[in-house]
Protein backbone atom coordinates (compact mmCIF):
# COMPACT_ATOMS: atom_id res chain seq x y z
CA UNK A 1 0.00 0.00 0.00
CA UNK A 2 1.12 3.25 -0.58
CA UNK A 3 2.84 5.54 1.93
CA UNK A 4 -0.41 8.45 2.78
CA UNK A 5 0.05 9.69 6.31
CA UNK A 6 -3.46 11.32 6.41
CA UNK A 7 -2.01 14.63 7.51
CA UNK A 8 -3.96 17.02 9.16
CA UNK A 9 -3.76 20.91 7.77
CA UNK A 10 -1.47 22.23 10.26
CA UNK A 11 1.12 19.79 9.69
CA UNK A 12 0.82 20.29 6.08
CA UNK A 13 0.91 23.73 6.36
CA UNK A 14 3.80 23.29 8.52
CA UNK A 15 5.62 20.54 5.87
CA UNK A 16 4.74 23.18 2.56
CA UNK A 17 7.03 26.05 4.60
CA UNK A 18 9.30 23.36 5.27
CA UNK A 19 10.01 22.46 1.44
CA UNK A 20 9.80 26.31 0.95
CA UNK A 21 12.89 26.83 2.97
CA UNK A 22 14.46 23.79 1.58
CA UNK A 23 13.94 25.00 -1.89
CA UNK A 24 14.98 28.66 -0.91
CA UNK A 25 18.24 27.63 0.80
CA UNK A 26 19.67 25.19 -1.93
CA UNK A 27 20.72 27.89 -4.15
CA UNK A 28 23.50 29.17 -1.80
CA UNK A 29 25.73 26.31 -3.84
CA UNK A 30 26.35 28.34 -6.68
CA UNK A 31 27.93 30.82 -4.47
CA UNK A 32 30.93 28.26 -4.15
CA UNK A 33 30.92 26.94 -7.85
CA UNK A 34 33.54 29.81 -9.01
CA UNK A 35 34.50 28.38 -12.51
CA UNK A 36 33.13 24.78 -12.56
CA UNK A 37 30.64 24.26 -15.27
CA UNK A 38 26.87 24.62 -14.30
CA UNK A 39 25.97 21.55 -16.75
CA UNK A 40 27.95 19.78 -14.55
CA UNK A 41 26.19 20.82 -11.15
CA UNK A 42 23.43 20.26 -12.88
CA UNK A 43 23.92 16.74 -13.37
CA UNK A 44 25.27 15.37 -10.18
CA UNK A 45 22.07 17.52 -8.88
CA UNK A 46 19.33 15.68 -11.36
CA UNK A 47 21.54 12.34 -10.66
CA UNK A 48 21.54 12.73 -7.26
CA UNK A 49 17.27 13.56 -7.34
CA UNK A 50 16.67 10.47 -9.55
CA UNK A 51 18.27 8.00 -6.74
CA UNK A 52 17.43 9.59 -4.11
CA UNK A 53 13.64 9.51 -5.07
CA UNK A 54 13.40 5.97 -6.52
CA UNK A 55 15.04 4.50 -3.43
CA UNK A 56 12.79 6.19 -1.03
CA UNK A 57 9.38 5.27 -2.90
CA UNK A 58 10.28 1.78 -2.71
CA UNK A 59 11.45 2.25 1.12
CA UNK A 60 8.34 3.58 1.52
CA UNK A 61 6.44 2.19 -0.66
CA UNK A 62 7.65 -1.23 -1.60
CA UNK A 63 6.26 -3.29 -4.58
CA UNK A 64 2.90 -0.43 -4.40
CA UNK A 65 5.30 1.91 -6.20
CA UNK A 66 4.68 0.03 -8.64
CA UNK A 67 1.38 -1.22 -8.84
CA UNK A 68 0.02 2.33 -8.37
CA UNK A 69 2.32 3.40 -11.56
CA UNK A 70 0.62 0.79 -13.39
CA UNK A 71 -2.96 1.15 -12.29
CA UNK A 72 -2.86 4.75 -13.30
CA UNK A 73 -1.38 4.04 -16.40
CA UNK A 74 -4.26 1.71 -17.29
CA UNK A 75 -6.74 3.68 -16.06
CA UNK A 76 -5.32 6.98 -17.34
CA UNK A 77 -2.28 7.35 -19.32
CA UNK A 78 -2.12 10.71 -19.79
CA UNK A 79 -1.75 11.26 -16.07
CA UNK A 80 1.88 9.60 -15.86
CA UNK A 81 2.87 10.90 -19.31
CA UNK A 82 2.02 14.46 -18.50
CA UNK A 83 3.64 14.11 -15.39
CA UNK A 84 6.84 12.98 -16.94
CA UNK A 85 6.77 15.78 -19.26
CA UNK A 86 6.17 18.71 -16.72
CA UNK A 87 9.80 17.22 -15.07
CA UNK A 88 11.49 17.94 -18.69
CA UNK A 89 9.80 21.07 -18.78
CA UNK A 90 10.27 22.54 -15.24
CA UNK A 91 13.86 21.77 -15.36
CA UNK A 92 14.35 23.20 -18.61
CA UNK A 93 13.07 26.13 -17.23
CA UNK A 94 15.40 26.11 -14.21
CA UNK A 95 18.65 25.62 -16.18
CA UNK A 96 17.87 28.87 -17.39
CA UNK A 97 17.06 30.33 -14.34
CA UNK A 98 20.61 29.06 -12.61
CA UNK A 99 22.45 31.03 -15.21
CA UNK A 100 20.67 34.22 -14.25
CA UNK A 101 20.82 33.84 -10.93
CA UNK A 102 24.73 32.90 -10.95
CA UNK A 103 25.06 36.14 -13.10
CA UNK A 104 23.00 38.38 -11.12
CA UNK A 105 22.55 37.05 -7.94
CA UNK A 106 19.86 35.59 -5.13
CA UNK A 107 18.23 39.09 -4.91
CA UNK A 108 17.76 40.66 -8.36
CA UNK A 109 16.87 37.15 -9.84
CA UNK A 110 14.88 35.43 -7.18
CA UNK A 111 11.92 38.01 -7.64
CA UNK A 112 11.61 37.93 -11.11
CA UNK A 113 11.01 34.37 -11.38
CA UNK A 114 8.89 33.91 -8.49
CA UNK A 115 6.66 36.63 -10.03
CA UNK A 116 5.82 34.57 -12.74
CA UNK A 117 5.98 31.40 -10.79
CA UNK A 118 3.26 32.09 -8.45
CA UNK A 119 0.41 33.88 -10.66
CA UNK A 120 1.01 31.35 -13.80
CA UNK A 121 0.89 28.66 -10.94
CA UNK A 122 -1.57 29.21 -8.97
CA UNK A 123 -3.78 30.06 -11.80
CA UNK A 124 -2.90 26.43 -13.60
CA UNK A 125 -3.58 24.91 -9.98
CA UNK A 126 -6.92 26.26 -9.44
CA UNK A 127 -8.13 25.30 -12.65
CA UNK A 128 -6.56 21.59 -13.26
CA UNK A 129 -6.37 21.30 -9.52
CA UNK A 130 -9.73 22.74 -8.65
CA UNK A 131 -10.29 24.98 -5.17
CA UNK A 132 -10.72 23.57 -1.99
CA UNK A 133 -13.86 24.25 0.32
CA UNK A 134 -13.40 27.35 2.12
CA UNK A 135 -10.98 28.83 -0.06
CA UNK A 136 -12.38 31.57 -2.27
CA UNK A 137 -11.01 33.04 -5.29
CA UNK A 138 -11.52 36.36 -3.78
CA UNK A 139 -9.11 35.17 -0.73
CA UNK A 140 -6.33 33.55 -3.53
CA UNK A 141 -6.07 36.75 -5.22
CA UNK A 142 -5.91 38.45 -1.87
CA UNK A 143 -2.99 36.71 -0.83
CA UNK A 144 -1.42 36.67 -4.68
CA UNK A 145 -2.10 40.13 -3.85
CA UNK A 146 0.59 40.30 -0.75
CA UNK A 147 2.65 37.71 -2.50
CA UNK A 148 3.24 39.85 -5.68
CA UNK A 149 3.97 42.97 -3.59
CA UNK A 150 6.27 41.28 -1.85
CA UNK A 151 8.07 40.36 -4.63
CA UNK A 152 8.09 44.34 -6.27
CA UNK A 153 9.22 45.33 -3.14
CA UNK A 154 12.10 43.04 -2.73
CA UNK A 155 12.83 43.53 -5.98
CA UNK A 156 13.07 47.34 -5.13
CA UNK A 157 15.42 46.27 -2.80
CA UNK A 158 17.40 44.41 -4.94
CA UNK A 159 17.67 47.55 -7.32
CA UNK A 160 18.93 50.01 -4.82
CA UNK A 161 21.37 47.51 -3.44
CA UNK A 162 22.77 47.32 -7.10
CA UNK A 163 22.23 50.76 -7.52
CA UNK A 164 24.62 51.11 -4.57
CA UNK A 165 27.22 48.18 -5.23
CA UNK A 166 27.91 50.02 -8.68
CA UNK A 167 28.52 53.41 -6.77
CA UNK A 168 31.13 52.34 -4.70
CA UNK A 169 33.03 50.08 -7.21
CA UNK A 170 33.00 52.70 -9.76
CA UNK A 171 31.12 50.91 -12.71
CA UNK A 172 29.11 51.83 -15.18
CA UNK A 173 25.42 51.67 -14.00
CA UNK A 174 24.15 51.97 -17.67
CA UNK A 175 26.24 49.09 -18.41
CA UNK A 176 25.10 47.05 -15.90
CA UNK A 177 21.71 47.70 -16.35
CA UNK A 178 21.60 46.48 -19.85
CA UNK A 179 23.13 43.30 -18.49
CA UNK A 180 20.46 42.72 -15.92
CA UNK A 181 18.05 43.34 -18.95
CA UNK A 182 19.87 41.11 -21.23
CA UNK A 183 19.80 37.96 -18.40
CA UNK A 184 16.32 38.77 -17.11
CA UNK A 185 14.94 38.45 -20.30
CA UNK A 186 16.62 34.77 -20.08
CA UNK A 187 15.06 34.66 -16.52
CA UNK A 188 11.05 35.20 -17.99
CA UNK A 189 12.10 32.45 -20.74
CA UNK A 190 12.85 30.08 -18.38
CA UNK A 191 10.22 30.57 -16.07
CA UNK A 192 7.84 30.83 -18.29
CA UNK A 193 8.21 26.60 -18.22
CA UNK A 194 8.99 26.48 -14.17
CA UNK A 195 5.12 26.19 -13.24
CA UNK A 196 5.40 22.97 -15.24
CA UNK A 197 6.25 22.12 -11.75
CA UNK A 198 2.54 23.49 -10.60
CA UNK A 199 1.15 21.34 -13.53
CA UNK A 200 1.98 18.25 -13.07
CA UNK A 201 1.31 18.76 -9.00
CA UNK A 202 -2.23 19.73 -10.33
CA UNK A 203 -2.69 17.24 -12.70
CA UNK A 204 -0.97 13.72 -11.99
CA UNK A 205 -1.04 13.67 -8.15
CA UNK A 206 -3.88 12.48 -6.27
CA UNK A 207 -5.42 15.50 -4.03
CA UNK A 208 -8.37 16.30 -1.97
CA UNK A 209 -9.43 17.99 -4.89
CA UNK A 210 -8.14 15.71 -7.51
CA UNK A 211 -9.71 11.99 -7.00
CA UNK A 212 -7.47 11.11 -10.33
CA UNK A 213 -3.99 10.70 -9.97
CA UNK A 214 -0.83 8.93 -8.62
CA UNK A 215 0.30 8.61 -5.16
CA UNK A 216 3.18 10.74 -3.97
CA UNK A 217 6.08 8.51 -3.98
CA UNK A 218 5.27 7.00 -7.59
CA UNK A 219 4.12 10.77 -8.84
CA UNK A 220 7.75 11.77 -7.28
CA UNK A 221 9.17 8.92 -8.92
CA UNK A 222 8.02 9.78 -12.52
CA UNK A 223 8.43 13.69 -12.35
CA UNK A 224 12.03 12.68 -10.91
CA UNK A 225 12.58 10.65 -13.77
CA UNK A 226 11.62 13.48 -16.48
CA UNK A 227 13.50 16.02 -14.59
CA UNK A 228 16.87 13.79 -14.57
CA UNK A 229 16.48 12.79 -18.63
CA UNK A 230 16.30 16.75 -19.20
CA UNK A 231 19.04 17.30 -17.00
CA UNK A 232 20.99 14.57 -18.59
CA UNK A 233 20.41 15.40 -22.54
CA UNK A 234 20.77 19.08 -22.03
CA UNK A 235 23.85 18.69 -19.44
CA UNK A 236 26.10 16.52 -21.76
CA UNK A 237 25.37 18.32 -24.84
CA UNK A 238 26.95 21.42 -23.14
CA UNK A 239 29.09 19.51 -21.67
CA UNK A 240 30.45 17.96 -24.82
CA UNK A 241 30.03 20.88 -27.04
CA UNK A 242 32.44 22.61 -24.72
CA UNK A 243 34.95 19.94 -24.35
CA UNK A 244 34.55 19.66 -20.62
CA UNK A 245 33.73 16.63 -19.33
CA UNK A 246 37.07 16.53 -17.54
CA UNK A 247 35.84 18.75 -15.04
CA UNK A 248 34.33 15.32 -12.81
CA UNK A 249 37.52 14.05 -13.05
CA UNK A 250 39.77 16.72 -12.30
CA UNK A 251 37.64 18.00 -9.30
CA UNK A 252 37.15 16.83 -5.92
CA UNK A 253 34.41 15.51 -3.28
CA UNK A 254 34.12 19.14 -2.31
CA UNK A 255 32.80 20.59 -5.29
CA UNK A 256 31.14 17.37 -6.07
CA UNK A 257 29.23 17.32 -2.76
CA UNK A 258 27.47 20.73 -3.49
CA UNK A 259 25.50 19.12 -6.20
CA UNK A 260 24.69 16.06 -4.24
CA UNK A 261 23.78 18.46 -1.54
CA UNK A 262 21.15 20.49 -3.90
CA UNK A 263 19.78 17.43 -5.34
CA UNK A 264 19.22 16.21 -1.80
CA UNK A 265 17.90 19.53 -0.70
CA UNK A 266 16.02 19.82 -3.93
CA UNK A 267 13.84 16.80 -4.25
CA UNK A 268 14.11 16.39 -0.42
CA UNK A 269 11.52 19.35 -0.08
CA UNK A 270 9.71 18.26 -3.23
CA UNK A 271 8.44 15.50 -1.40
CA UNK A 272 7.62 17.08 1.71
CA UNK A 273 5.61 19.49 -0.53
CA UNK A 274 3.88 16.48 -2.52
CA UNK A 275 2.79 15.01 0.90
CA UNK A 276 1.42 18.42 2.48
CA UNK A 277 -0.36 18.94 -1.07
CA UNK A 278 -2.18 15.63 -1.18
CA UNK A 279 -4.05 17.13 2.22
CA UNK A 280 -4.32 20.95 0.89
CA UNK A 281 -4.60 20.97 -2.88
CA UNK A 282 -1.90 22.30 -5.11
CA UNK A 283 -3.64 25.34 -4.97
CA UNK A 284 -2.94 26.10 -1.47
CA UNK A 285 0.25 24.42 -1.47
CA UNK A 286 1.78 26.35 -4.31
CA UNK A 287 1.63 29.80 -2.82
CA UNK A 288 2.56 28.79 0.20
CA UNK A 289 5.87 27.29 -1.69
CA UNK A 290 6.51 30.80 -3.52
CA UNK A 291 8.01 31.55 0.49
CA UNK A 292 10.88 30.00 -1.05
CA UNK A 293 11.54 33.74 -1.75
CA UNK A 294 11.91 35.06 1.86
CA UNK A 295 14.82 32.60 1.77
CA UNK A 296 16.44 33.43 -0.97
CA UNK A 297 16.68 37.34 0.11
CA UNK A 298 17.61 36.57 3.61
CA UNK A 299 20.28 33.85 2.28
CA UNK A 300 21.35 36.64 -0.51
CA UNK A 301 21.55 39.41 2.93
CA UNK A 302 23.73 37.15 4.72
CA UNK A 303 26.26 36.79 1.87
CA UNK A 304 26.80 40.08 1.38
CA UNK A 305 24.64 41.07 -1.87
CA UNK A 306 23.20 44.26 0.35
CA UNK A 307 27.00 45.50 1.25
CA UNK A 308 27.16 48.98 1.39
CA UNK A 309 23.33 49.46 0.33
CA UNK A 310 21.41 52.47 1.61
CA UNK A 311 18.97 52.42 4.71
CA UNK A 312 15.86 52.46 2.40
CA UNK A 313 16.80 49.26 0.74
CA UNK A 314 17.07 47.34 3.88
CA UNK A 315 13.31 48.98 4.92
CA UNK A 316 11.87 48.20 1.24
CA UNK A 317 13.14 44.32 1.80
CA UNK A 318 11.82 44.20 5.48
CA UNK A 319 8.62 45.06 3.97
CA UNK A 320 8.64 42.93 1.05
CA UNK A 321 9.69 40.07 3.78
CA UNK A 322 6.60 41.54 6.15
CA UNK A 323 4.53 40.73 2.64
CA UNK A 324 5.33 37.37 2.14
CA UNK A 325 4.43 36.29 5.93
CA UNK A 326 0.96 38.37 5.52
CA UNK A 327 0.44 36.61 2.39
CA UNK A 328 1.10 32.75 3.34
CA UNK A 329 -1.34 33.49 6.36
CA UNK A 330 -3.91 34.59 3.97
CA UNK A 331 -3.82 31.38 2.35
CA UNK A 332 -3.19 29.52 5.45
CA UNK A 333 -5.91 30.51 7.92
CA UNK A 334 -8.89 29.14 5.73
CA UNK A 335 -7.70 25.68 5.88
Amino acid sequence: MNLDPNLSNPVAIAMSLLAAFMWGTWFISLKYLGNYPLEAFYLTLFSTSFVFVWVMGFLLDGSALIANLQQVRLEDQSRVLITFLCGLLYVAGMMFSIVVMKEIGLSLAQPLQASINLIVGTLISAIIGGIPTGLTPLRISFAALFLILAILLTMLAGKYASSASAALSGSDEKARSGSIAKVALLLVIGALFVPAYSTGLSYGLKTVTQPHGLAVMPFMAVLASGAFVCALVVSSILLTRKKAWHVFRENGFKIHKLGILSGLAHYGGNIIHTFATCSLSATVSWPLGITAGLWTQLWGLAYGEFKGAPKKAYLTLFAGLICYLLGAFIIASVV
